[in-house]
C-alpha cells in the first residue's frame, strides 16, 4: 500500500507527550505517525510486539520520537507498568487515544458467552483500564485529554454487530461520565465515531468477499460523498479534539462518516 506523505499544517503538539493504543496499523498507525509530525513524542502501546516497532521505525524515520511499548491494554498491571515508563522517559504526558479494539461480524444466536466476552473486555474494559491508569497524573499535572474510539454501530444497528456495537455504545456513554467527572481537573474526554474505514484490515475483508468490487461500491455508496473514509481522516479527528482549538470541547462524539447517519439515501432522484 502506498502512503501519502504527511503534511502538517502546524506544530501544535510540539513538546507533548502522547499515548497511542493499538497504534500498530489501520487508524492507530495513522494517527501515530500525525501526532509525530506535529511535534509529539509518542508513546506506542500494542500487544504485537513487531508492529509497536514498526511504526516507531516510521516515526523515528521521519525524525519524530517514539517509544515502542510491548501491552496488553486489558490488564491492569500492564497498563500501570507502562505508564510509568511513559513517564520515567519523558517527564509528562498530555494525551491518551484509546484507539485498540476488534469487531468480527457475528449473530447473536451463534456467538458464545466468551466470544462476547472478549469484545467487550478488549473494547470496552480496555478504555477503562488505560483511562484509570493516566488519571492521576493528569490530575497532578493540571489537566490532559482522553480520546476514545467509539463507531457509528454505537448509534446504530448494523446486521451481525451487537456485540461490537454494544461495546462502542458503552464507550460513547462513558466518555460523557468521563467528561464530567474531569471537567473540574482540567481533563477533557471525548470520542471520535468512525463509518466505513479502508483500513488494510478492511481491504482484507473486501478481498475475501465473492465480488470485492461489488461489496467495495455498495458499501462506498452508503455515504453522502459516496466513498469511504481513510484513516488520515479519523486521526485527524484526534488531532483537532487533542489540540488546544478543541479547548472547550468535552463530553462530545464526532462523527466521521461520510454521511452515513445523516439519512437514508434514495435509490433514484425523488424528484422524478
Amino acid at each position: 500500500m502506498t502512503v501519502p506523505p504527511v503534511h502538517p499544517t502546524a506544530m501544535r503538539f510540539t513538546g507533548k507527550v502522547v499515548v497511542v493504543t493499538g497504534a500498530g496499523a489501520g487508524i492507530g498507525w495513522e494517527t501515530a505517525r500525525r501526532f509525530a509530525a506535529e511535534g509529539a513524542k509518542v508513546a506506542v502501546f500494542e500487544l504485537d510486539a513487531d508492529a509497536a516497532r514498526g511504526i516507531a521505525t516510521v516515526i523515528e524515520a521521519d525524525g519524530g520520537e517514539a517509544l515502542p511499548l510491548t501491552v496488553d491494554v486489558t490488564d491492569e498491571d500492564a497498563v500501570g507498568t507502562a505508564v510509568s515508563q511513559v513517564m520515567s522517559t519523558w517527564g509528562r504526558l498530555d494525551v491518551l487515544v484509546n484507539n485498540a479494539g476488534h469487531g468480527d461480524p457475528m449473530f447473536v444466536s451463534e456467538m458464545t458467552v466468551p466470544q462476547w466476552d472478549r469484545m467487550l473486555t478488549l473494547n470496552l474494559r480496555s478504555v477503562f483500564v488505560t483511562s484509570r491508569a493516566v488519571w492521576p497524573v493528569f490530575t497532578e499535572s493540571g489537566g490532559g485529554v482522553i480520546l476514545n474510539a467509539s463507531s457509528i454501530t454505537g448509534r446504530m444497528a448494523m446486521y451481525g454487530l451487537a456485540g461490537y456495537g454494544a461495546s462502542k455504545a458503552g464507550i460513547a456513554t462513558a466518555t460523557r461520565v468521563m467528561a464530567i467527572e474531569g471537567g473540574r481537573f482540567g481533563i477533557r474526554v471525548n470520542c471520535v465515531s468512525p463509518g466505513y474505514i479502508l483500513t488494510p484490515g478492511f481491504q482484507e475483508f473486501i478481498d475475501l468477499q465473492e465480488d470485492p468490487k461489488a461489496f467495495h461500491d455498495s458499501m462506498a455508496n452508503q455515504s453522502a460523498l459516496r466513498r469511504f473514509g481513510s484513516p488520515g481522516d479519523v486521526a485527524e479527528a484526534y488531532l483537532y479534539l487533542a489540540s488546544d482549538a478543541a479547548g472547550w470541547v468535552t463530553g462530545t462524539d464526532l462523527v466521521v462518516d461520510g454521511g452515513i447517519t445523516a439519512g437514508q439515501l434514495p435509490d433514484q432522484d425523488p424528484r422524478g
